[in-house]
């Protein structure tokens, strides 16, 4: 997930959120939980880890009797490699098409190039091991956690299918990028959101001139303050309140339940500490990153009573239930425990005043020549979102690889305002019993009134209670 992960991929056309709400309001939780993971209704029939649906010029349709006035993307980046790594690890990765040529701008304007380009490459030694790091690293030429050459493609495919539909289908978009007022670009300062963010609006204006004056501004938050995923170094409570949700009986019972389980599968990767023992993200990362590239999953030798060796491997079996284990861990954590709504505040609150105040500074004319924002994160960006809007079980299912978010703004020819929100390709769903508005057009103000339920009026405040 972000702060653990950082991927995700959501495209917002619409004013995103609302203004600050009170700290201890807490909506009713999902009654869903209220079976363990065997009777959880998944609605997973057809989710792809590897990669998210797109949206679809041939299918798109604009809100009929409105003109769009701007259009907020958030996503996740594209597949990666994994973040966590196994001893002895023989895979071998490959990201030979993602590299970039870079130079340094003098401090002049216009801005000229002063150093020449260079472009950093990644090595892993064939020595790997002889000098003391032995086997700590798979083979390749990828780092750990990077943007693969598939996560690039796909990347770029979103890219285009947001061309078709607004530049192609509703000339919303200027078709040449020759100003770059037009847009806002923004992702977490990490190698792979920043190469999906460039694949991406790569593809959505191609062709474009390479020079300073054309280069698109890509706005980066420091670590220490980053606010596009939960930033439990910056806000210990959120780490308070994960604790106690994870603490709470069901939690706990579910993961007596999934135990064997998790206990055979750290055997095999040969793992240990409270971070394996309490949540699925890591099993979910290696396995994931190694089924998307039809790579053997892992194994491990273990001797057995005759002095043989005999290999213990995860399962395709076992794929599916940690995907499942984890759909359930984080739905649990983000939706429907009591305490999801003050956790939610902490983890996604400062993103959603971010996207709000973008949409109101827009209907204020305060915005300039603003069309398009991207916002380039991870699943941990994607996910609480997905959850403040209550969004159905189908929806709130791990965001696979490039997912979308699009929040569109629309302006009715009678003045008022709605937003559209898109997930992956399809108008979000809403929990059937939590059905608060229609997300294909939902009026401005009752988009605020839901949101604002989850935007602090001081995160320092809330972060210190």
């Amino acid at each position: 997930m972000g702060a653990r992960f950082l991927n995700s991929v959501v495209v917002i056309t619409v004013a995103l959120v609302a203004a600050a709400a009170v700290a201890n309001a807490s909506p009713a939780s999902s009654s869903s939980f209220g079976v363990g993971v065997s009777a959880y209704p998944f609605d997973d029939a057809s989710y792809n880890y590897c990669v998210a649906d797109y949206p679809d010029d041939q299918t798109y349709n604009a809100v009929p009797d409105a003109k769009l006035e701007l259009v907020q993307v958030v996503v996740r980046h594209g597949d990666r490699t994994p973040v966590h790594l196994l001893s002895n690890d023989n895979t071998t990765w490959t990201c030979d098409e993602v590299a970039e040529n870079i130079y340094l701008n003098g401090a002049d304007q216009p801005a000229t190039n002063t150093t020449g380009a260079f472009r950093q490459l990644i090595e892993i030694p064939s020595w790997n091991g002889k000098y003391g790091y032995a086997n700590q690293v798979w083979r390749g030429s990828c780092d750990v956690g990077q943007l693969t050459d598939k996560g690039k493609s796909q990347h770029r495919l979103l890219g285009s299918k947001l061309r078709g539909i607004y530049i192609d289908k509703l000339g919303f978009l200027s078709a040449q990028l020759n100003n770059t007022d037009e847009i806002y670009a923004r992702t977490t300062n990490v190698w792979r959101t920043k190469n999906s963010a460039e694949s991406l609006l790569g593809s959505l204006w191609p062709k474009r001139e390479i020079t300073p004056q054309t280069a698109i501004p890509f706005h980066t938050y420091p670590k220490e303050i980053e606010t596009m995923y939960g930033n439990a170094d910056a806000c210990g409570k959120i780490r308070t309140l994960e604790s106690k949700i994870v603490d709470s009986e069901q939690f706990q019972a579910f993961l007596k339940d999934q135990g064997p389980l998790m206990a055979r599968l750290s055997g095999i990767f040969d793992v240990s500490g409270s971070d394996w023992a309490s949540s699925w993200d890591g099993y979910m990362d290696i396995l994931q990153a190694r089924h998307c590239h039809g790579v053997d999953l892992p194994c491990s030798e273990r001797a057995s009573i005759s002095g043989k060796s005999t290999p213990k491997c995860a399962t395709a079996e076992d794929l599916t239930q940690v995907a499942r284990n984890s759909h359930y861990e984080w739905t649990f954590k983000y939706r429907d425990h009591p305490l999801s709504h003050n956790y939610l505040r902490l983890v996604t609150g400062s993103l959603l005043g971010t996207l709000k105040d973008q949409v109101q500074e827009h209907i204020a004319g305060k915005t300039g020549n603003l069309k398009f924002a991207l916002y380039s994160g991870h699943d941990s960006t994607i996910w609480p979102l997905l959850a403040a809007f209550q969004a159905s079980n189908k929806n709130m299912l791990w965001p696979p690889y490039a997912s979308n978010i699009l929040f569109e703004l629309w302006k009715k020819n009678d003045g008022s305002r709605v937003v559209r929100v898109i997930y992956n390709g399809q108008v979000l769903k809403v929990q059937p019993e939590f059905e608060w508005c229609d997300l294909n057009a939902c009026p401005l103000d009752t988009f605020y009134k839901h949101l604002d339920e989850y935007i602090p009026e001081s995160i320092v405040t809330e972060c210190a209670q």
